[in-house]
C-alpha cells in the first residue's frame, strides 16, 4: 500500500492506494497517529484507490473517528471507491463517508469559540492563547507537614496529616491513600491531586501508581507526610503549542508563561499536555525511621541516594499524555514556599512539579474545562508512572528538563 500525506489549509489529507487489510492496517494507523500527535485534528482519508478493505481496516477507521470526535475534530473518508463505499455502508458506517467539499464546511473551529489573547513564549516562534476563566481567582496555598524529618529518615510513622482533595483542591507531596491502619507507612510515596483525581506511586519498588477519583460522595483522602496544597479557582487557561520552529517546549518555559498569564510572581498550575519526554525521579522506599538504617540520615547523601531514589537516566514516557501538578515562583517569592527548588540553572525561577503519565491521547483545542480534560484519562487508560520532575543539568550526558508538544494549563496566582 502507498500512503501519501498532504497538508491543506482546512484539513490534513492521507491518500491510500492498495489493499487496506490486516497487513497494512497497522501502517495506516501509524500514519494517522503521527498526524494526530502533530496537532492535526481535521483529517480526511482519501480512499479513491483502495479496492479492498477488511474488518481490520474498518477497525482503524472507527478507532480514529471516535478519538478525533472526542476532541471535537473531524475525521472523514473522501472519494471512497465503489467497493469501500459498499463495505462501509453495509457495516453501518455511512456517516464516515463525506460528499464533495472536504472538511471546510464543518471545521472544528467555530464562530462560538471564546476569545483569547496571544502571548509569546520565551522560545521565539512558540505562542500561547490565554482564556479568562474567573477574574480575581487565587489559590490559597497551605504547606503540609514538615519534610525535614522525612528526608533525614527519622520521621515517626504517625507524622502525617489526613487531607481530602475535592475538585477545588490541588496538591503534591509525599503521602498514601488512607487505610484502616494509622501506622501503615509502607504505601507512602509521591502523589499529585487535581480536579477530583489523586494519583500516588507507593515507594515499595513496584513502580505501580494507584489512584482515586471523586465519585458521588467519595472524595480522595490521603495521609500526607509533607507537601503543598492550593484551594480555590483558576483565573486563566493557557493553551500552548510548540510551533513549527521547535520539536518541543521545556517545562520552565511553560511555567514562565503561566506566571506572565496571571501577572504574578507565584502561580499554581494544573497541566494536561501531550508530552515529548519527562525527566525526574521516584522514591524507592519510604524515608521514615522504620526504614532508615539510622536516625538523622540524609537520603540525598552519596552513595545512599541510589538506594532511595530512582532517576530517569534518560528522558522517559515519550509520546505520552501527562497530568502535571505543581507550583512555580520567582526567586524572590520562592523563599515563602519550602518545597520550591530552582527550575533553571540560573536560579531565576523556582518550582516543584509532579507528573502522572498516561498512554497518548490528544487534547481538544480551544477553551476546555479542567475536569473534562482530566477525568477521561482515568476512565479508559492506565497510569504508566508518576515522577517528581527534576532537571538534569550535566553538561555532557544530562537529559535536560521535561518537554512538551502542546497542552493546556489551568493557573492562578498564589496567596498564603
Amino acid at each position: 500500500m502507498e500512503i501519501t500525506r498532504t497538508a491543506r489549509a482546512d484539513q490534513f489529507e492521507i491518500k491510500l492506494k492498495g489493499r487496506m487489510d490486516a497487513m497494512w492496517s497497522d501502517h495506516v494507523a501509524s500514519a494517522l497517529a503521527e498526524c494526530v500527535r502533530g496537532g492535526q485534528h481535521a483529517i480526511a482519508v482519501d480512499m479513491a484507490e483502495v479496492d479492498y478493505i477488511s474488518s481490520a481496516g474498518i477497525r482503524i477507521l472507527v478507532l480514529y473517528a471516535r478519538q478525533i470526535k472526542g476532541i471535537q475534530g473531524r475525521f472523514v473518508v473522501i472519494n471512497a471507491s465503489v467497493n469501500v463505499r459498499k463495505v462501509l455502508e453495509l457495516a453501518g458506517l455511512k456517516a464516515l463517508l463525506h460528499a464533495e467539499g472536504g472538511l471546510a464546511a464543518k471545521s472544528p473551529t467555530t464562530a462560538t469559540e471564546p476569545c483569547a489573547r496571544k502571548i509569546a513564549f520565551p522560545q521565539a516562534g512558540a505562542m500561547a492563547n490565554v482564556f479568562d476563566l474567573q477574574e480575581g481567582a487565587v489559590l490559597r496555598v497551605q504547606g503540609l507537614g514538615n519534610p525535614v524529618p522525612w528526608l533525614e529518615g527519622r520521621a515517626q510513622p504517625d507524622a502525617y496529616s489526613a487531607i481530602e482533595f475535592p475538585a477545588n483542591v490541588m496538591g503534591i507531596g509525599l503521602g498514601a491513600f488512607s487505610s484502616g491502619d494509622p501506622s501503615d507507612t509502607g504505601h507512602f510515596g509521591e502523589f499529585l491531586a487535581a480536579a477530583g483525581a489523586a494519583v500516588c506511586q507507593p515507594a515499595d519498588g513496584s513502580n505501580k501508581p494507584d489512584y482515586m477519583l471523586v465519585q458521588g460522595a467519595l472524595t480522595p483522602a490521603m495521609k500526607v507526610a509533607y507537601g503543598m496544597s492550593g484551594r480555590g479557582a483558576f483565573a486563566r487557561l493557557v493553551r500552548f503549542d510548540k510551533g513549527a520552529p521547535h520539536s518541543s517546549l521545556p517545562l520552565s518555559a511553560v511555567a514562565k508563561t503561566c506566571l506572565e498569564a496571571v501577572n504574578s510572581d507565584a502561580v499554581g498550575i494544573v497541566m494536561v499536555a501531550e508530552t515529548a519526554a519527562l525527566v525526574g525521579a521516584s522514591l524507592q522506599k519510604t524515608p521514615s525511621s522504620q526504614t532508615a538504617e539510622g536516625h538523622a540520615k540524609n537520603i540525598f547523601a552519596f552513595p545512599e541516594i541510589r538506594d532511595w531514589l530512582s532517576f530517569t537516566a534518560e528522558a522517559a514516557f515519550a509520546n505520552s499524555t501527562c497530568l502535571i501538578v505543581g507550583f512555580a515562583a520567582s526567586k524572590a517569592r520562592s523563599s515563602g514556599f519550602n518545597l520550591l527548588k530552582p527550575l533553571v540553572a540560573s536560579g531565576e525561577l523556582y518550582g516543584h512539579f509532579h507528573a502522572a503519565a498516561f498512554p497518548y491521547r490528544p487534547l481538544r483545542k480551544g477553551k476546555v474545562d479542567l475536569s473534562e480534560a482530566v477525568q477521561p484519562l482515568f476512565e479508559t487508560e492506565n497510569v504508566l508512572g508518576l515522577l517528581h520532575l527534576l532537571n538534569d543539568w550535566r553538561e555532557v550526558s544530562g537529559a535536560g528538563e521535561s518537554r512538551f508538544l502542546r497542552g493546556a494549563c489551568w493557573c492562578a496566582p498564589l496567596a498564603t
